[in-house]
């Protein structure tokens, strides 16, 4: 029996590297798979697959962003007044963001919508307790 020789089985070069490198960099899936010389869906395949290369990853995009928010406070240091407010209603949202009071004074509104059905405001409160029940357990 003439057995012909086993075809060496050619491994691709580890792409992961390159992908992390420039995600680290960039930020930007599109660049690092290019970088990477692969597919753009198969990190996305891969990180499904092995929680360690997601969370490298992750890693990595989070120094993407650090790296990121260096630059934007570097140029909000030197006179980017929007960048400046933006840094500061990320950072200390309790002080610097823009809020809005919203409060419902939920007899009254039970007492409208009561007047427009005909209902007393008791009737309409008991359903909207049993809606918000009903709600929960779903």
């Amino acid at each position: 029996m003439n057995e012909s020789p086993k075809k060496p089985v050619r491994r691709r070069p580890d792409w992961r590297a390159p992908f992390l490198e420039t995600i680290r960099i960039s930020g930007n899936v599109r660049l690092a798979t290019n970088a990477a010389g692969i597919d753009r869906s198969t990190p996305y395949r891969r990180a499904g697959r092995d929680p360690a290369f997601a969370e490298a990853w992750a890693a990595a995009e989070q120094d993407a962003i650090d790296t990121l928010e260096g630059e934007a406070r570097r140029r909000a240091l030197q006179g980017s007044d929007g960048l400046l407010m933006f840094l500061l209603r990320a950072h200390r949202p309790e002080r610097y963001r823009d809020s809005i009071d919203v409060r419902l004074d939920v007899r009254r509104e039970a007492e409208r919508i009561a007047a427009k059905l005909g209902m007393s405001a008791e009737e309409v409160l008991e359903i909207a307790e049993r809606r918000a029940r009903e709600m929960e357990h779903r």
